[in-house]
């Protein structure tokens, strides 16, 4: 979420006479905003958590005290009371298949949200599947719906940018690697990747494991048998030009989640010339490039031979890291952000 708020913001100014006001719910947690917003932070406390009062009242309120001509909020909800035009991106449908089951979160999700998207001025999704999966839920949102892809770092799709390893690339020295990203969710199957690394029985070929937070490590670790602990890594948070680097060095990126609204591995991955291993289910399906390996999600063998042929790869890899850096360039945060003030555009002029 933050990556998108702040690649957007940071593209649209660039191009756009925009001013800005990023809000935010807690002075403990500074914004991060890019160094050429025209604009400012509102950070404010309001009684009631982020998903309470302060997303229905506080924050509607705010942005009518500061006469805003739009209010966009990115982070797939919003408030039902709606004195400014009012934007959403909603960027999948999962909260409605996967919230609590208390009374709160079924009223919520279940009559709050389908309210407040039924008054909002206009949704925003990032994938085709995301679209249909939200016309799906809600038919009536269809004239007001607009599908804009988010984009990649722009060092991606430079062959001449030299990223810096982080210091848990440099301690794998020379031994080859497989990325799994996606951290602990059941639907992105950590432990599956762990059963691609046991099946394929190569003693030197390590795992860096990337998404575990400190509260989420422990419980990772667990899942991992005796005879692959040597070979596992839990790698940090790590920067973006960091990241970059891990994933260059890779062998392969293993991406065996099951849903995405939208996939920023299996892009960066490709991007970054390195071939990414992903079954085309959900919003995965547009993302098959020239270094895409498409495998069925619970054939153990077909992944296998996928890694293999990774591996294998040799000097075939360059001309296909070419082809697929040029492929991803299609995924480019200067036009979503001009897309995203096309409809702000729209709504403002409405």
């Amino acid at each position: 979420m933050g990556r998108y708020v702040y690649d957007m913001i940071e593209n649209a100014s660039a191009t756009s006479n925009v001013d800005w006001v990023l809000f935010g719910d807690d002075e403990r947690y500074p914004m991060s905003a890019p160094a050429n917003m025209q604009g400012r932070s509102e950070i404010f406390p309001f009684r009631g958590d982020r998903f309470q009062l302060w997303e229905q009242l506080g924050l509607p309120q705010r942005a009518k005290a500061l006469k805003v001509d739009l209010l966009h909020c990115t982070e797939g909800t919003l408030p039902l009371w709606q004195p400014v035009p009012t934007v959403v991106t909603l960027h999948d449908t999962l909260a409605w298949e996967e919230h609590d089951n208390d009374a709160w979160s079924r009223f919520y999700w279940n009559q709050l949200m389908p309210r407040a998207l039924a008054r909002c001025a206009a949704v925003i999704t990032i994938s085709d599947c995301s679209r249909r999966d939200i016309l799906a839920r809600w038919p009536s949102l269809e004239p007001k719906l607009t599908v804009i892809p988010h984009g990649i770092n722009a060092a991606y799709l430079d062959e001449a940018a030299t990223p810096t390893k982080s210091e848990l690339q440099l301690q794998l020295r020379d031994h080859p690697y497989l990325v799994y990203l996606g951290g602990p969710l059941p639907r992105k199957r950590f432990d599956w990747a762990l059963k691609v690394l046991q099946a394929l029985n190569i003693p030197n070929l390590h795992l860096v494991a990337c998404g575990f937070g400190a509260a989420a490590r422990p419980a990772a670790e667990v899942l991992v048998p005796a005879s692959l602990r040597d070979r596992v890594c839990f790698a940090p948070f790590l920067a973006d030009d960091h990241l970059l680097a891990l994933y260059r060095g890779a062998s392969a990126v293993l991406y065996p989640t099951l849903y995405e609204g939208f996939g920023f591995p299996a892009i960066e991955a490709q991007a970054a010339g390195t071939p990414a291993i992903f079954s085309d289910l959900g919003s995965l399906a547009e993302l098959v490039g020239p270094l895409a390996d498409i495998v069925p999600p619970t054939d153990l063998a077909a992944w296998v031979a996928a890694v293999k042929r990774a591996l294998e790869l040799g000097e075939e890899r360059l001309p296909k890291a070419a082809a697929a850096r040029l492929w991803a360039s299609r995924f480019s945060w200067a036009r979503s952000s001009q897309d995203h003030v096309r409809v702000y555009e729209r709504v403002s002029e409405r």
